[in-house]
């Protein structure tokens, strides 16, 4: 009888959709830590298409309205913000605007009327030309959304939103229409090309497009006016801001990162692309302390905390296991046939997890992979 030797496999595996570094000039990247592992040419197709999850598509439809040109109200001061003045003319019947995104099993659609009288104000607005240093922005940014003249574009947009609550005849916990409004605002396209002060929520809707602090300053009014404890997070040093959703701690030494004002303490909501309430980019992690603005006075805060935690911890482990595994295979990237189907998983169940907004599949996936309990100690073998 001949001898059995252990079958070796090639590998090189692309791992897509890593945790995305947002910012609000041109920083959102698709490069992750591992994209330098490519699936070869001898691998199966159908092995291929699952290394790479299909992002999902925002669906918008609307009718081009011409961008008046931006003038300066004379009487308006320059160097503060100034409320907007709305001023009805002949012919301004609101115009709508569709939006299609997903959130968990569901896919949602929503009709948005835009009042023309109010997005004219805010897009032809002197505080666009306002030069805004980081010790004011913050300011600014609360200006925006409380400012008087937007509320009639709130209760219009809110009503649209908290009709998708109790859709199929399931109403939604607070949790749930928490992460729902949030996965709405992260579907609307990404877009950095705003000169000047940021576009108003109103003209987010309108233009069906926003970057990271217009379609943050978006979603902090939209929680804020139905009950939720929110504020806005602007890392001055990163160029990026984004929202966050209020927790109560239980402990003072928290195994997650947590942004505080020194009286409330949020977790960070990604809004530039679809991710789980909680989760931040690895930059963040050690990121200089941001500037925290708390918006309106909601009381409501995320109660699933613990449970995306878990998820997160989860997803650093397996990056661990991933790199074990890239590190085992060495510099010609060869696996024994039992180690390569174990980095495949862990790929895919990494991208999966990351791409979604699904927190109950999250774990499923987590769950089913090859990522064994107590796993981070693979890489003591």
């Amino acid at each position: 009888m001949g001898q059995h030797f252990p079958r070796i496999v090639f590998f090189t595996v692309v791992l897509s959709a890593c945790i995305i570094t947002a910012g609000c000039s041109g920083l959102l990247t698709a490069e992750g830590p591992l994209a330098k592992y490519a699936l070869s040419s001898h691998t199966r197709s159908d092995q291929a298409s699952r290394f790479t999850p299909v992002p999902t598509e925002t669906t918008v439809v609307g009718t081009p309205f011409e961008t008046p040109v931006i003038t300066a109200t004379p009487t308006e001061d320059p160097f503060s913000y100034n409320p907007l003045r709305v001023i009805p003319q002949a012919g301004d019947a609101p115009e709508y605007r569709t939006f299609s995104f997903g959130y968990r099993t569901d896919e949602y659609t929503v009709k948005m009327p835009v009042n023309l009288s109010i997005y004219r104000a805010a897009n032809m607005s002197g505080n666009k030309q306002m030069i805004i240093d980081d010790k004011e922005v913050g300011l600014f940014y609360r200006q925006m959304i409380e400012d008087p003249a937007m509320e009639p574009f709130y209760h219009d947009l809110s009503k649209e939103i908290r009709s998708l609550r109790y859709k199929g005849g399931k109403t939604l916990s607070d949790d749930e229409y928490l992460e729902m409004v949030t996965s709405f605002v992260q579907q609307i396209p990404y877009d950095n090309t705003t000169s000047g002060a940021p576009r108003y929520p109103v003209e987010v809707i309108f233009d069906q497009k926003g970057d990271c602090d217009e379609k943050s300053i978006l979603l902090a009014g939209l929680l804020s006016r139905d009950g939720y404890d929110v504020g806005l997070l602007i890392f001055p040093s990163l160029k990026h801001a984004t929202a966050g959703i209020r927790i109560h701690l239980t402990t003072s030494n928290p195994s997650f990162k947590v942004f505080s004002d020194n009286k409330r303490d949020y977790v960070y909501i990604e809004t530039t692309t679809t991710r789980l309430i909680g989760f931040y980019p690895e930059e963040y992690e050690n990121a200089p302390r941001p500037i925290v603005v708390p918006v309106g006075n909601g009381t409501i805060g995320y109660g699933k905390i613990n449970y995306v935690m878990t998820i997160f911890y989860d997803t650093k482990t397996i990056l661990t296991n991933i790199r074990t595994l890239e590190e085992r295979g060495g510099p010609n990237r060869v696996l024994q046939q039992w180690d390569y189907d174990a980095y495949v998983s862990y790929v895919n169940t990494y991208n999966f997890v990351m791409s979604t907004n699904d927190r109950v599949a999250a774990m499923e996936a987590i769950r089913e992979s090859e990522l064994p309990h107590h796993s981070a100690c693979m890489s003591c073998n």
